[in-house]
């Protein structure tokens, strides 16, 4: 078996106790103008003032600029200095649980090392864009430390589930509620030999596949590159690793996303069943009762439903996504690049069937695309592979907070 060469526990800033459920913030892009604003206006702990430093500044900095990211690592200053952020003492494992609405995700946050994504350890179902994973590396490079973990996933394994299920019987260093209905529990791990026995098993795992955070990963791992050929004469430096929240498949919930296209171009509706029906089997439903299954999609076109039946075509490497694409999108409606043409969009399952309806009734979309979620083996299978799937395949829960634990890349993890 290949191992997974380490994990590493490292000696996080977390924030002061009374402050937890005030600092820690969900990442900075899922609030809207309105929601920053309220957030930034009335609490002085939240995470948010430090990604966004200057927000009520006359002249802030520009987004992605070295002067803003500059800014980030002064306000993270300040709040060590202010006392809102506490480094422990010596280097710690951290298990951290989540649980919303019956989804009850546990795991370990620690270090991982940089020389495991390159190596393809750490697999990707994802490809990045060279220019984000440049500006990140910056990002990174200035501020000095990682504020969100990475979500990595992996195969379930009897042992460290016993494991956690013990440590849930310990008093936690936190215990919060967030306004999204969120409950947080963070443990830390300082016994030698426990932190000996959870690396172990994770040395046994052939992979771990990322879940959410695909640039920052790629980022992490250009800028150990980078620190490396600053210090050639290091064995080992700090940014060799970047942090990362590894939970078993039974703690991943895998939303699908659905596809909307604005337009139909020259087609009648008549027209563009028939151009489908030439490639796949169509059945008009009677009623839209659930999410159609892995080889079957739905259509919602002109106030009625239709399932497209390619379940015989179905395996592993072909995701429902990249099926539609290829007998769909791109030969009936010359949708060359779903990211970039303006006549798709795409609509997490958690948007709900009823706000889809509503959005072709209304004549925003011609019509939709009602895809089941990718499942973990599917996942797994294209990233042995090497693949990728297409975009916005996957909308992934645990959503992990910023500034739960903050990973600094200035001094030894060990």
């Amino acid at each position: 078996m290949i191992n997974m060469a380490k994990i590493s526990p490292f000696r996080a800033f977390r924030p002061a106790v009374d402050k937890v459920h005030l600092v820690a913030s969900r990442s900075y892009v899922s609030y809207d103008e309105e929601q920053l604003h309220d957030k930034l206006s009335n609490n002085p702990y939240t995470f948010i003032h430090v990604i966004n430093p200057d927000y009520d500044e006359p002249l802030p900095t520009r987004d992605g600029s070295i002067d803003r990211f500059v800014k980030v690592r002064t306000k993270f200053e300040n709040f060590v200095k202010e006392g809102v952020y506490v480094q422990d003492e010596a280097p710690c494992l951290y298990v951290y649980r989540q649980i919303k609405s019956g989804l009850d995700s546990i795991g370990v946050i620690a270090g991982v090392h940089a020389d495991d994504y390159r190596s393809g350890h750490i697999k990707i179902h994802e490809q990045t864009l060279a220019a984000r994973e440049k500006i990140f590396c910056e990002y990174l490079d200035t501020t000095n430390f990682n504020a969100e973990p990475i979500l990595l996933c992996h195969n379930d394994v009897p042992e460290l589930n016993a494991f956690y299920q013990e440590v849930m019987e310990r008093e936690s260093a936190f215990h919060f509620s967030t306004t999204d209905e969120l409950e947080h529990q963070l443990w830390l791990l300082t016994d030698p030999q426990e932190m000996e026995f959870v690396q172990s098993l994770f040395d046994q795992m052939p992979a771990l596949y990322i879940a959410d955070g695909h640039h920052r990963s790629a980022s992490s791992a250009l800028l150990a590159e980078k620190r490396r050929a600053e210090n050639p004469t290091a064995t080992e430096l700090p940014s060799d690793f970047f942090m990362a929240f590894m939970i078993p498949a039974s703690g991943l919930v895998i939303h699908g996303y659905h596809r909307l296209v604005s337009t139909l171009g020259e087609m009648s509706v008549a027209q563009f069943l028939n151009a489908i029906g030439e490639r796949v089997s169509v059945q008009k439903l009677e009623h839209k009762d659930a999410l159609p299954k892995v080889g079957t999609i739905d259509l919602y076109i002109d106030h009625a439903w239709y399932r497209l039946d390619f379940s015989e075509e179905v395996n592993l490497e072909l995701p429902d996504a990249a099926w539609l694409k290829q007998q769909v999108l791109l030969p009936i409606l010359n949708v060359q690049d779903a990211r970039t043409d303006p006549r798709i969009s795409f609509e997490p399952e958690t948007t709900g069937i009823d706000r889809i309806v509503q959005m072709v009734d209304t004549g925003k979309a011609a019509c939709a695309f009602i895809l089941h979620p990718v499942p973990f083996d599917q996942l797994k299978k294209i990233s042995d592979l090497g693949e990728s799937m297409p975009p916005k395949s996957t909308w992934i829960e645990p959503k992990l907070r910023s500034g739960l634990t903050i990973f600094e890349f200035s001094e030894p993890n060990k």
